[in-house]
């Protein structure tokens, strides 16, 4: 089918776009050495949301999309046609990529569930000392509508939930400084709506299963939202210092407390000390400006569309050659009818531009009028109606100049076969359907003159 070929080519092309702009992130992080958590959080943002906008799939269909007289025409056959074996192909990998997303939505969904059975056994805060160091942390971030529980699962505090957000906090016994530490850093993360952010990358990563980079993107921007976590509070802290905060991170590093639907104050080993360097390295905490932020977004979209759309389109292209290379003309026996002429089989090779009027017919109707002028090296498809094995279309046209060749023929919808035959002047043709489907009628003017043409084609 056409649209699972132009299904997975849009999904390959994101991917593509997606990749070039992480890639990109990670090289001028490499070589630039850009460490302002603030700048790279938004980068990662926007390479994050290349993955789902369609720039370079759009790019490459819309030039090969055209109307003329408001009807739309095809002019490429990457848009509207296939060949067999391309059909068995993307099929395949359509069939692939449903098992792949659908295993991806099935381990998460399982992480999910146990993160829900875990939150049923939360029980609330009773203790005076953390419920008001929490209120008191709370009113200063400006944040509402934020519970705080304990469960005696866990063994590192976290926060959930998407709507209802709700700090978590193991069966522990803090410090007032510790439990600012917590308080500050998941508050932080409720602000910057990080989780939100990591729903979304999740979704994408099921979308996008097999690009590996993709793995590579979303660690780097969990690992940057908790950087700009503890720079956002840990460098101007009345209440603890950089080392204490430090110290305390290296206490509560617990790779099994989180998942992709929750936040944590530590997650693993690799990305505490990589958190600590920052801090250590950093004096003050600056956010990037608005304007240079916005330029960078820009640039970094830039330099990832265009390379993108290049290789969408030579991607394209190459799907073209291949149906163009498959294509078939066979010589079958003379039909039974007035007018012995050769039939021919085949699949669009683009020589002509198609125009698809079949929304401008009656759908209901069994005879479909084909009267039409039809412009030079222009295929006119009429209207598309369901058939079965061994039934007959037949399609009877007259040319005012007898002496110009025309085909007529049908048209297969989904894989695009088409069957025809030459003819001049006046032609009545039965076409028998070889295989169920949806078929229609058309004349196809090879000549580089329009031509007027009458006639019915019976369904």
């Amino acid at each position: 089918m056409v649209w699972i070929r132009l299904f997975i080519s849009c999904l390959a092309f994101l991917s593509v776009a997606g990749a070039i702009a992480c890639g990109l992130v990670r090289a001028a992080r490499s070589f630039h050495r850009i460490e302002n958590p603030g700048m790279l959080s938004v980068l990662y943002k926007t390479a994050l949301m290349l993955y789902w906008l369609p720039v370079s799939f759009i790019c490459v269909c819309i030039p090969r999309i055209d109307y003329e007289n408001g009807v739309k025409a095809y002019t490429g056959e990457f848009v509207c046609s296939s060949v067999s074996s391309m059909t068995v192909v993307f099929n395949i990998l359509g069939v692939v990529w449903l098992v792949g997303f659908l295993l991806s939505v099935v381990r998460d969904g399982r992480k999910a569930r146990r993160l829900t059975k875990l939150v049923r056994g939360n029980v609330p805060v009773q203790d005076a000392r953390y419920l008001s160091i929490f209120e008191e942390c709370r009113r200063q971030a400006g944040i509402a509508r934020v519970t705080l529980s304990q469960n005696d699962l866990l063994h590192s505090p976290v926060t959930a939930g998407l709507v209802r957000k709700q700090i978590i906090l193991p069966f522990a016994d803090y410090t007032n400084t510790e439990l600012r530490m917590i308080y500050d850093h998941e508050i932080t993360h409720i602000r910057n709506r990080d989780l939100l952010w990591r729903i979304f990358a999740l979704v994408t990563s099921w979308l996008h299963w097999f690009n590996p980079l993709l793995r590579v993107h979303l660690r780097d921007l969990d690992c940057v939202q908790e950087m700009i976590c503890d720079l956002s509070i840990a460098l101007d802290s009345t209440h603890y210092t950089k080392k204490e905060y430090a110290a305390f991170l290296v206490r509560l590093t617990d790779e099994e407390a989180v998942n992709a639907y929750t936040t944590a104050l530590a997650e693993n080993q690799s990305q505490t000390t990589r958190r600590i360097e920052t801090m250590a390295g950093t004096k003050k905490f600056v956010k990037p400006k608005r304007w240079m932020t916005g330029l960078g977004c820009v640039c970094l979209a830039a330099a990832s569309l265009l390379p993108a759309t290049a290789v969408s389109a030579e991607a394209a292209r190459l799907q073209e050659d291949w149906m163009r290379a498959e294509e078939v003309e066979t010589i079958a026996e003379p039909q039974d009818h007035w007018n012995p002429s050769i039939e021919e089989y085949g699949y669009d090779d683009g020589s002509v531009v198609e125009i698809d009027g079949s929304q401008d017919i009656a759908p209901y109707s069994s005879t479909v009028d084909l009267d039409k002028t039809i412009n030079a090296n222009t295929r006119y498809i009429y209207q598309y109606k369901d058939k079965s094995a061994g039934d007959i279309i037949t399609i009877v046209t007259s040319c005012a100049d007898s002496s110009v060749t025309y085909k007529i023929g049908i048209k297969n919808k989904k894989t695009g076969a088409m069957t025809s035959i030459s003819v001049t002047g006046r032609a009545n043709t039965d076409f028998k359907i070889s295989e169920s489907g949806s078929y229609s009628a058309f004349v196809e003017n090879n000549n580089n003159f329009p031509i007027k043409v009458e006639g019915v084609a019976v369904y």
